[in-house]
Order: structure tokens, then C-alpha cells, then sequence
């Protein structure tokens, strides 16, 4: 099926991880222009992107950074013209569990800084470039998480930066339309996912038990899972009538439990 989404130019933040790398890919195969953001993982991004067909060009930054993020805006820019399609990928994730009550204020604010406050500056920036090269079509999807919407014990910094992007998401599809008037602005919420960033967890069959208990599908998601809603939410010919919207990736995740341990078969994930 023609996507329409040959030649659109794409940045993708955070384009270095497991569904960063997922998604340039299938934008690639849509042979997209892609300019492919990563912070630290270098060797990583380096590698993957020598696999590539399309035209794509890699930067480096701190997205908690404005400099930094006006510099990625203004050199994708000039490299390629017009971003047509803004992803919004990079996040982290810190790994201990801190209750609120002993969470200190700098695990916080560094969290929301790089999950939720650079979301905002790379939107800011992408807009800024509708309204400079003003066209019908344009889309930002936002990469959120089920830890946005049914919250996540331990990672309350976490699971407000996703739930932000919420009310991020809701505003901006109101605003976009005036710097593009077919411009579309979504959400995809992965549960779940098997990716270089939870391999560490993948021993852990109670957690993983837990969680597929609340699943219909009984399955954990991959990144192609999550690409493909990316794409298909960016293509305007696939999806020009859907904006302000949350597409859960979660195999039918639920705040409760469906199934008994017994009824999980960890081999099946």
C-alpha cells in the first residue's frame, strides 16, 4: 500500500534505541529522508545506519538542551529542507525503584527535562519550521507508555513525563492546523516491549508473568509493533483524518488481572 511518505523528510528522536532503530526502518523502507537523532549510543546508531537505503543524516544532542535542540532543528533544515513528520522517541527510564517520598528533586527534574520538557523544544522547533515553510500536511507522533496511563509504582517521574505528552498531544493538534492546515498530531502508547533497554529484565518470568496476566494477547510487543502504528500515523494517506488521538501498543493491556499464572506461558512471550 502506498504510504505517500516517499521523499518526506522525518526526524526521529532518540533514533539509536530499539524502537528508534525500528522505526527509521520502516521509514526507510517507505524511502523517506530521515534525520536520525541519538545522544550517546554512537557505535550503535553507526551501525544500524549503514544498513539504510534512503538518504539519512545522523545528529548528535542533548535534547534537555534548548542550544542543542535548536541546533538538531537548524541543521536538519538545512541538510534537507522542510521536516515534514516530527517522532518523538527519545526518553529514559531510570531503572531502581524510588518511591515518591525518598525520589529526590534532581531524579525528578532530570527526568521530566529530558522525557517531557525536550518533547516540548523539539516541538516549538518543528513547528517553527511549519510556519517557515508553510504546507497542507504535517505530523508529530509522540512515543509515550501504558506508565503514562495507568501510572507506574516507583516511577512516578517517569510515568508523569509520559502523561504529560498527553496534554502535550491534545493542545498541539489545535495549534498545528494554523501553520499547516492538514497538520496531525497523535500519540502511541507502548505497553510491554522486548528492546535492548529491557534485555536485562527479560529473566525476570514473575514480572513478565505479571504482566502478561493483564494482556489478552498474552505477549509481550517488539519494536516493529511499534513502528508500524508510527508510520501509519505519520502517512497522510493512510491516516489524514486521525489526530489528537492515543493508540495503546499493549496487546489490550488493563489495569486489572485477566488470566491466573497458570494460563501464561513465558515461552508463548
Amino acid at each position: 500500500m502506498d504510504s505517500g511518505l516517499k521523499g518526506e523528510h522525518v526526524l526521529i528522536t532518540g533514533a539509536s534505541g530499539g524502537i528508534g532503530q525500528a522505526i527509521a526502518k520502516q521509514f526507510d523502507e517507505e524511502e523517506s529522508c530521515l534525520s536520525l537523532h541519538y545522544n550517546k549510543n554512537k557505535e550503535s546508531i553507526l551501525k544500524f545506519s549503514s544498513e539504510l537505503r534512503s538518504k539519512y543524516t545522523l545528529f548528535q544532542g542533548d535534547l534537555s538542551s534548548e542550544s542543542s535542540t535548536n541546533k538538531l532543528f537548524h541543521e536538519s533544515v538545512s541538510t534537507y529542507g522542510r521536516i515534514d513528520h516530527l517522532i518523538v522517541n527519545h526518553g529514559i527510564w531510570p531503572e531502581l525503584d524510588v518511591p515518591a517520598h525518598e525520589m529526590t528533586l534532581e531524579q525528578w527534574d532530570n527526568t521530566i527535562a529530558i522525557n517531557l520538557r525536550a518533547a516540548f523544544m523539539c516541538s516549538k522547533h518543528f513547528l517553527q519550521n511549519l510556519e517557515t515553510f508553510p504546507e497542507d500536511c504535517a505530523s508529530i507522533v509522540y512515543i509515550g507508555s501504558t506508565a503514562g496511563i495507568f501510572g507506574e509504582a516507583g516511577h512516578v517521574d517517569y510515568s508523569v513525563s509520559k502523561a504529560g505528552l498527553y496534554g502535550l498531544m491534545l493542545s498541539l493538534k489545535n495549534e498545528i492546523i494554523y501553520l499547516a492546515s492538514r497538520g496531525r498530531v497523535n500519540l502511541v502508547a507502548p505497553g510491554w516491549t522486548i528492546s535492548p533497554m529491557t534485555e536485562q529484565f527479560m529473566d525476570d518470568h514473575k514480572s513478565i508473568r505479571d504482566a502478561l496476566q493483564t494482556m489478552p494477547l498474552r505477549k509481550l510487543a517488539r519494536p516493529e509493533d511499534i513502528a508500524s502504528v508510527v508510520v501509519f500515523l505519520s502517512s497522510n494517506k493512510l491516516a489524514g483524518h486521525i489526530s489528537g488521538q492515543v493508540i495503546t501498543v499493549a496487546g489490550g493491556m488493563e489495569g486489572r488481572k485477566l488470566f491466573e499464572p497458570r494460563e501464561i506461558d513465558i515461552d508463548r512471550i
